[in-house]
């Protein structure tokens, strides 16, 4: 074949799909109503001095609400937490307790 006639067949088969692109209608995401669920996880190790923990609740209008807590190498307590609702994004309160005896230390 010479090269003229395999350049005229690339051309064709590019226009041909060119045109299958543009008459195909675009494909519709099926949308879910979003899902309840609730997850949690807690690490405790007072000999290797971490402690860390997470939970989170979704409900079924898709307000997210959760947080998260760890013991800082300078020893305070870092808790996070937060909501996420519609278009509000992740929100945040951070705080710290710089009196922290997560171990159940003295007690």
């Amino acid at each position: 074949m010479s090269i003229s006639k395999w350049l005229a067949c690339a051309l064709l088969l590019v226009c041909v799909s060119v045109r299958q692109s543009i008459a195909a209608p675009a494909l519709q995401e099926e949308q879910y109503p979003p899902m309840p669920y609730e997850y949690k996880y807690d690490v405790e190790d007072p000999e290797k001095t971490l402690y860390f923990g997470a939970n989170e609740v979704g409900d079924a209008e898709g307000k997210v609400v959760g947080g998260y807590r760890v013991l800082l190498p300078d020893g305070r307590l870092m808790t996070v937490e937060y909501t996420v609702q519609g278009d509000s994004g992740f929100v945040p309160k951070i705080s710290f307790d710089s009196n922290a005896n997560p171990f159940g230390q003295g007690k």
